[in-house]
């Protein structure tokens, strides 16, 4: 069964990964981090949520709500779906932005006794040797019986998987698999699913593999440790509270994440100030911050490299420094668009090395690897002469 990521779904992690200005709508936006606390707080409980806050924040948290954490459930909205389904469609869906009011009005089965049925894949995330990252349903999907006189009424041919408040005017399906063989049931008759025999997969790309473990773990929940969606939530933490404030990453934080710092702060009032007290005696800036940066580099660090993997593999020559990037654009694709120019390069050698990869990180304290690229050919820079990175060069996805 082959699948793809909607575009939609592409575009939200772009934002997760780039914090760029995006395309995606903003309540979609929203209701990504509502899932992506309420993942981390599940699999690494409320302390891994914090961990992912900047230390301003904390301060303000403790200041303002340590003498009364109750008061913190005045900041729910309304608990955002953190479950996911699988859909049955009677024709191929557009590769768009599709709401699932659409999918409902015009590619989903409507005949009588047919339901959407709960995913789930709790055997984990696989991945293969070329770099492709999946997941399989680990649980029996029965659609049916469908109890009209026609059946089903039309033949299926692609799955829809589809976050748990999908038929809202603002909802989104997350994949599309296309079935190896159309099927359709008679009256009385139920059409199913094997366990394993549904597959969602990211291929390998420009993301580091992490990227995409996260991505799949976060949108068909999956079990696993909290650690991989640190990256994605300190960027995304961040940039919600410099631009909406301290009430505004409360309010898009999950209700139950919510609920579950009131109660366990109630219990240990000394649960944030034991991490502000870490983070003064820590070396690290606990200061996070959306900036990004591009580093040359002259060796591949690998398919999944940690951020001291590629500072390893990071040009070191007098002139260099890594240069900060701003990505753009509309869709699931951002990329440069203005030119970035490394040196001049004062050694006798210039740049030393040639260059062969350039790689897109956070900064230090988040310590994040969004991109790695490989160049057409490799570089060098003789005396006095520069490294440049033409705009519009850099492109950077997932799935």
């Amino acid at each position: 069964m082959p699948s793809r990521i909607t575009q939609g779904l592409r575009e939200l992690w772009l934002e997760s990964l780039v914090d760029q200005a995006s395309s995606a709508p903003a309540d979609r936006v929203q209701r990504w981090y509502a899932i992506l606390t309420h993942r981390t707080w599940r699999y690494g409980g409320v302390s891994a949520w914090l961990n992912c806050l900047d230390t301003a924040f904390l301060a303000t948290l403790q200041r303002d709500y340590a003498t009364a954490p109750a008061t913190l459930l005045t900041k729910r909205q309304g608990a955002e779906p953190v479950t996911v389904w699988v859909g049955l469609l009677r024709s191929d869906p557009p590769d768009t932005l599709v709401s699932g009011t659409d999918l409902v009005t015009n590619y989903q089965l409507t005949a009588p006794g047919y339901a959407p049925q709960r995913l789930l894949c709790e055997g984990g995330l696989t991945v293969d040797p070329d770099g492709t990252v999946s997941v399989v349903n680990s649980n029996l999907l029965i659609f049916g019986p469908f109890t009209g006189p026609s059946g089903s009424d039309a033949s299926v041919t692609h799955l829809a998987v589809m976050p748990g408040d999908w038929q809202a005017a603002s909802g989104m399906p997350l994949a599309y698999v296309e079935v190896d063989t159309s099927a359709a049931a008679s009256a009385g008759d139920s059409l199913m699913i094997p366990p394993g025999a549904l597959r969602i997969e990211l291929p390998a790309g420009p993301a580091p593999e992490a990227e995409r473990v996260t991505m799949l773990q976060a949108t068909v929940e999956t079990p696993g440790l909290a650690e991989p969606m640190t990256g994605a939530l300190r960027q995304m933490s961040k940039a919600i509270y410099s631009s909406n404030g301290f009430d505004g990453l409360l309010f898009q934080t999950h209700d139950d994440v919510i609920t579950a710092l009131a109660s366990e702060w109630q219990a240990q009032p000394d649960l944030i100030s034991a991490i502000l007290t870490r983070r003064a005696t820590n070396s690290r800036n606990f200061q996070f911050a959306t900036t990004k940066y591009l580093r040359l580099l002259t060796a591949d660090p690998g398919p999944n490299p940690s951020y001291d993997q590629v500072l390893e593999k990071e040009l070191v020559a007098t002139g260099y420094m890594p240069q900060i990037i701003s990505l753009s654009g509309t869709g699931a694709t951002a990329s440069n668009p203005a030119r970035l120019t490394f040196g001049s390069f004062t050694d006798l050698n210039g740049s030393g090395q040639a260059v062969s990869h350039v790689a897109i990180t956070s900064n230090a304290a988040t310590g994040r690897v969004m991109g790695i690229a490989q160049l057409a050919e490799t570089v060098r820079a003789k005396r006095y002469e520069s490294l440049s990175v033409p705009e519009g060069l850099i492109q950077l996805g997932v799935g």
